[in-house]
């Protein structure tokens, strides 16, 4: 059943009596690696939202997560509200934060009590990766019925040129005194994340996130269609962070 999403040494694993998970980025076992990863590899997103939004604007997120960026925007003063589709997320977040937090995956995102409309809607962490091609487009329709004019979606993803450079490539680290071991391998017109893990109290962990790849080109297009244009604001080793301007007057 698994044989398919796994390459080399991950694949190995699958003969051992281990727990597989494809729940990985909610997973805890697995979230000191993802908050360390984040501070590395966001290429500075989180800096970059806190010095372009202010107490104007009006910002949903989606993906809020463990609140990387929903807590700092909030203390800054800015009005951000989350989607957030893991109800246990929310443990990580206080009172304040979980008033502000829309509990459900993205495909309802027009059916929240959305009281006024957002002047951005932001997707961080590549996490517009986990999108295939229709249900972005299906977001990007929707999204419409949210967006102030001149609305902005604002997302990042990694280069299909990136993508085809870490193929099959392994990354091992140490955090806090776990064991990591994760890499990507390339499928068509997905990539699948694979990571496993080991516990100081030896508890072993094997998970997969299947992603699709994007391209600037596809992006254009796809915003294009549904009445957007689109372009780069960053793009530094291969990390691609789009801003989407809503054409409506």
């Amino acid at each position: 059943m698994y044989e398919t999403l796994f390459f080399g040494t991950f694949k190995s694993k699958l003969k051992e009596e281990i727990e597989i998970t494809n729940n990985i980025y909610q997973e805890p076992v697995f979230a000191s690696y993802y908050e360390a990863i984040a501070q590395e590899n966001m290429n500075g997103d989180l800096d970059y939202y806190l010095t372009s939004f202010d107490e104007n604007d009006r910002i949903l997120e989606i993906g809020t997560g463990n609140g990387r960026i929903l807590k700092p925007l909030l203390k800054q003063g800015i009005e951000i509200y989350g989607i957030e589709p893991e109800e246990e997320m929310l443990t990580f977040l206080n009172e304040e934060e979980k008033s502000c937090v829309f509990v459900g995956g993205i495909e309802d995102i027009q059916y929240f009590e959305h009281s006024e409309k957002y002047t951005h809607i932001i997707i961080p962490a590549t996490s517009v990766s986990l999108f295939d091609e229709q249900f972005f487009s299906t977001f990007l329709k929707n999204a419409k019925q949210l967006l102030t004019s001149k609305g902005k979606i604002l997302f990042d993803f990694l280069s299909p040129e990136c993508i085809a450079e870490l193929h099959e490539k392994v990354s091992v680290e140490k955090i806090n005194d776990q064991l990591f071991m994760s890499g990507n391998f390339v499928k068509e017109k997905q990539f699948i994340y694979n990571i496993y893990t080991k516990t100081t109290v030896g508890e072993r962990k094997l998970g997969y996130s299947i992603k699709n790849i994007y391209s600037v080109e596809q992006v254009n297009q796809l915003c294009e269609t549904f009445g957007y244009t689109a372009h780069v604001l960053r793009c530094n080793k291969g990390y691609v962070m789009m801003e989407v301007v809503n054409n409506e007057i």
